[in-house]
């Protein structure tokens, strides 16, 4: 028996080669560019060291190592637990603010610390990756800092197209506020939070760009909604986003754009987000009457806007829309002052009302605090700005829910960011929609040939002139030679513990902070209490593993205002105020000196006198008496230098390990003709007799030492 023939058509036609339009090939190529760069760009702190970066990190390990360490003992379900020492959400920790503790999950980004060691835990036990907690975190902002540049091409592809997403995610890669708040170690809520908004973002303006079933409609406004609830419960900063998204509602009565749409929209959008952040212990229910739960309220405008327009005649409904517009601002600001809703915090006060700050010199003196300054701007963004206002000029003409998204956003941001240098990431996520919205039609205008004219003798083909392509590459290579000269020396820069808490960078490495906190460690009682500014309180936690009085969460102004009081104070007050601190458990004191020695400064008969740097503590005596409302000008003099009064009758100063030498500074001061203090390196509590005993000094192998006093008395 013949088994029958089986014919295979050829090969070649069995097996296609897979097309590829160039044109997808080309946005994947630069999109890779884009993510390779943000990535590479975000870990070039990596040669200083592999640390967390800043202060506040540190603390969001802990907590999170915490939460990783209390799973893998206990299980998942230690969340359903009521015992405070392996549940998270009822944890209260007494290693910090002394006596009386924090509950760490009202008092922090809880959702940051649960997604950190969420992933962690995923990417250990499901994918095997063999990696600690600490590098995971580390590692952790770079990746988020990265992806945030694929999902704001997504969003601005959404409003403007290809070409201007392609362009908005290059500038997310190299944004310097970006970066400054999302590189190497920055394991703070920004990375994270920024990432979920614009996802969050994409997908509710999604909902506006073509038709959609109502399960479509509806999967996009809850996911929507979860997203930005979730930044809730990891930035407080994401309420920004809930009232752009309010002023959203409030103006899209006068767009062109189903009403009945925002409506369904937004009531789901609305819903999943405010029960997300109210379901934490932080934001929780009070998100409902905050700044930004209030903005929220513009749905209910567009809900009126709906009624008149089903009610009223075609002519008269844009006059009744303003009336009910003013009508309904006038309720809000009823419902705001008449006290039905509670009072803003000092910080958030601070960003809508700048001038605040005047009277909070706590808020004052934290350095992301600062009042962002023209330069600022012109440095971090320089011809961008150009580009943003003509993209803000081209919007204002559109009346799309996608240009106002992007107008409102632009105009908050600048404001909002004028009062707190932090809130530059609100301005690059603006400038980098607007600015790539202004190039991408500058761009198709300049270089896109015009149609062909015809006249009597001939038909004519006019490209672009000459000129006008010369003043576009001129743009061009200015935008990329100015990132050489204000951004790119910006991005390589040391984390704050490499070069030891210094508030300048050095270029190389200081260890004396990490040489300090491993002797802290290893060499001081378990019980003992350290007394330090709040700057450092929690590296002395958590890498110290000592408790503290007050660290950078600044929940409480009191222990604060004690320890300035402190250092201004004389020896004999100072034993009363380290009493009330500390109690009958041993207590140390621990300052940042930072000084140069000048070897061509040689006294007569002596050796070389020391500079006074003012990048440690010394740099902050301002603060340390501002914010216990004592006199300034007592221990401050001009040009921010330390008075005699200062040198010779304050706890602080007899700490710092420099004997002040007026008349050689004066001397000095008139010869170089700049302020400065210079004296002999010497420390004043070495036997012990006084309240004080010097217990530790680091190497002091450069600009700076950390010195630990021990309380004697």
């Amino acid at each position: 028996m013949k088994l029958p023939k089986l014919k295979f058509p050829p090969l070649q036609k069995m097996v296609r080669r897979p097309k590829i339009k160039r044109r997808n090939l080309l946005i994947a190529l630069v999109l890779t560019i884009s993510f390779s760069a943000a990535l590479l760009i975000r870990l070039a702190p990596a040669k200083y060291g592999f640390y967390m970066n800043e202060f506040d990190p540190y603390y969001n390990y802990y907590a999170a190592n915490f939460i990783v360490n209390n799973a893998e003992q206990h299980g998942l379900g230690v969340i359903f637990s009521d015992d405070p020492n392996i549940n998270y959400f009822l944890w209260h920790d007494n290693m910090t603010w002394y006596p009386a503790g924090r509950d760490v999950a009202s008092t922090s980004q809880a959702g940051l610390h649960l997604a950190g060691a969420t992933l962690f835990l995923l990417f250990k036990n499901l994918f095997g990756v063999n990696i600690s907690l600490y590098d995971f975190l580390v590692l952790f902002p770079v990746f988020f800092g990265a992806l945030t540049v694929l999902a704001i091409f997504l969003l601005v592809k959404k409003m403007w197209g290809v070409g201007a997403g392609l362009l908005a995610s290059l500038i997310m890669a190299f944004s310097l506020p970006l970066i400054m708040r999302g590189n190497l170690g920055w394991y703070k809520s920004e990375p994270f939070a920024l990432f979920l908004t614009v996802v969050s973002a994409y997908l509710f303006l999604s909902i506006f760009s073509s038709r959609m079933t109502s399960f479509g409609l509806a999967w996009r406004a809850i996911a929507s909604g979860l997203l930005l609830g979730y930044a809730n419960t990891s930035w407080g900063g994401t309420q920004y986003f809930n009232g752009v998204i309010g002023l959203l509602f409030l103006v899209s009565p006068f767009l062109d754009v189903d009403l009945k749409r925002v409506i369904y929209a937004g009531s789901m959008f609305i819903t999943s987000n405010l029960t997300l952040s109210a379901a934490f212990p932080r934001p929780g229910p009070s998100i409902i009457l905050s700044s930004g739960g209030i903005l929220l309220a513009g749905l209910a405008f567009t809900m009126i806007a709906f009624y008149v327009k089903t009610v009223t005649e075609p002519r008269n409904y844009r006059r009744t829309l303003i009336a009910s517009l003013i009508g309904f601002m006038l309720l809000g600001l009823f419902v705001i002052g008449s006290g039905l809703i509670p009072g803003i915090s000092a910080r958030y006060l601070t960003v809508l009302l700048p001038f605040e700050r005047a009277v909070n010199p706590l808020v004052e003196s934290v350095a992301e605090h600062q009042s962002t300054t023209g330069v600022s701007f012109f440095t971090s963004f320089w011809m961008l700005i150009f580009f943003a206002a003509l993209g803000a000029f081209i919007l204002l003409r559109k009346k799309t829910i996608f240009s106002a998204y992007a107008l409102i956003l632009g105009i908050t941001s600048l404001y909002v960011a004028s009062s707190f240098s932090r809130l530059m990431v609100y301005s690059s996520m603006a400038i980098a929609i607007l600015a790539s919205v202004g190039f991408s039609e500058l761009a198709s205008s300049l270089l896109k040939p015009t149609l062909p004219q015809t006249t009597r003798k001939k038909t004519r083909v006019f490209g672009v002139r000459p000129e006008m392509k010369v003043i576009s590459a001129v743009f061009i290579i200015a935008l990329l030679a100015s990132a050489n000269y204000y951004w790119v020396p910006q991005y390589d820069t040391s984390v704050s513990i490499a070069v030891s808490g210094l508030q300048y960078d050095t270029g190389y490495p200081v260890m004396d902070w990490i040489e300090a906190l491993t002797w802290i460690r290893e060499n001081t009682p378990e019980d003992a209490i350290i007394i330090t500014w709040w700057d450092y309180g929690y590296w002395i936690t958590v890498m110290g593993n000592r408790t503290t009085l007050a660290d950078n969460a600044t929940i409480d102004n009191a222990p604060i205002e004690k320890i300035g009081m402190l250092f201004m104070s004389n020896e004999t007050e100072a034993k009363d105020i380290i009493k009330q601190l500390a109690g009958d458990r041993p207590a140390y004191i621990v300052v940042l000196f930072s000084a140069t020695r000048y070897q061509n400064l040689v006294l007569i008969g002596g050796s070389p006198p020391y500079l006074l740097n003012l990048g440690g503590d010394e740099g902050k005596i301002t603060w340390f008496a501002k914010i216990p409302h004592l006199n300034v000008s007592q221990y401050v003099g001009a040009y921010g230098l330390p008075t005699e009064y200062f040198w010779n009758n304050t706890l602080l100063g007899k700490m710092f390990p420099l004997d002040y030498n007026k008349e050689l500074s004066d001397t000095f001061s008139s010869q170089y003709r700049m302020p400065i203090q210079v004296g002999n390196y010497t420390i004043k509590y070495q036997d012990g007799s006084g309240p004080l005993k010097i217990a530790f000094e680091s190497s002091f192998e450069s600009y700076a030492q950390v010195l630990v006093y021990q309380v004697v008395e």
